[in-house]
């Protein structure tokens, strides 16, 4: 006659261990792919934001010399005040701000944009030049500011240019 072995159960406790180890590297693998899914997503918005406010930028220089308009500074602006935020700090100003349309891979976006009228600096390829001597050693100069049109939740970017007519 067969004697019955009692089983002891070890082959159901070790089946079960390993069902919760796969489990916990099948979880941690998805956490990971979700994880790199938002970046480049993050990466992919970050980078048409910065498309815009370069085709931004590169619209509003062909646009130079300035014409009157609320995003166009027109009159040289004054000598900074410490303490004073700078233009394009200001939240207000960018109310009147210039705005351009660009596409990027097919989609249509607003870039918004600040002009401010820097007044005449002297060259930078000849610095000692005197105005009184040649003319031409100084020249008009604009700061472009432009930014993407801020969209909640969207990668931000600012980014500013030194014009010289």
């Amino acid at each position: 006659m067969l004697r019955w072995k009692r089983q002891q159960g070890v082959a159901l406790v070790i089946s079960l261990l390993m069902l919760v180890a796969i489990t916990l590297l099948a979880v941690s693998a998805l956490r990971n792919t979700v994880l790199q899914e938002k970046m480049a997503g993050n990466l992919t918005d970050a980078e048409i934001s910065r498309q815009v406010v370069e085709m931004t930028l590169n619209q509003v220089a062909g646009q130079l010399p300035p014409v009157n308009a609320p995003a166009w500074f027109v009159q040289a602006i004054p000598a900074p005040v410490q303490g004073t935020p700078d233009v394009w700090k200001n939240s207000a100003f960018w109310n009147n701000a210039g705005q351009v349309v660009v596409a990027v891979n097919g989609r249509n976006y607003t870039g918004q944009y600040i002009v401010e009228n820097l007044g005449f600096w002297t060259s930078r390829q000849d610095p000692t030049c005197k105005p009184k001597e040649n003319p031409l050693c100084e020249r008009q100069t604009y700061r472009i500011t432009a930014r993407n049109q801020p969209v909640e939740g969207r990668a931000a970017v600012m980014m500013q240019v030194i014009w010289r007519m």
